[in-house]
């Protein structure tokens, strides 16, 4: 079942994935992530969410499609397209901890 659920996001997981051009180097030596690396990194926290509800067999709702998908990780990315992955993220982590409580 894990291997199945994997390989359904798999091709997802490989576009999330946070790139030398998604991150910089600050004058203090961090790196820190450019909108599009957060962006990238919040849908991706938001994957791993469905993933454990597929690991578990619950029924639940995408909170998006592909066309918002695709609308996420296009370029430019701003505040408005960073807020809308944080709140996907923070909707599939509900989803995952109400869907956990009622079994």
């Amino acid at each position: 079942m894990i291997t199945a659920v994997k390989s359904k996001w798999a091709s997802t997981i490989k576009r999330l994935e946070v790139l030398p051009q998604d991150k910089f180097i600050g004058d203090d030596g961090i790196v820190y992530y450019k909108a599009s690396g957060s962006v990238k990194s919040n849908l991706r926290v938001a994957v791993y969410y469905l993933g454990c509800l597929d690991e578990r067999g619950e029924d639940y709702q995408v909170p998006f499609d592909r066309k918002k998908f695709e609308s996420l990780l296009s370029e430019p990315v701003g505040k408005k397209k960073l807020d809308e992955a944080i709140r996907i993220k923070h909707e599939c982590a509900e989803m995952a901890r109400r869907n956990a409580y009622e079994v």
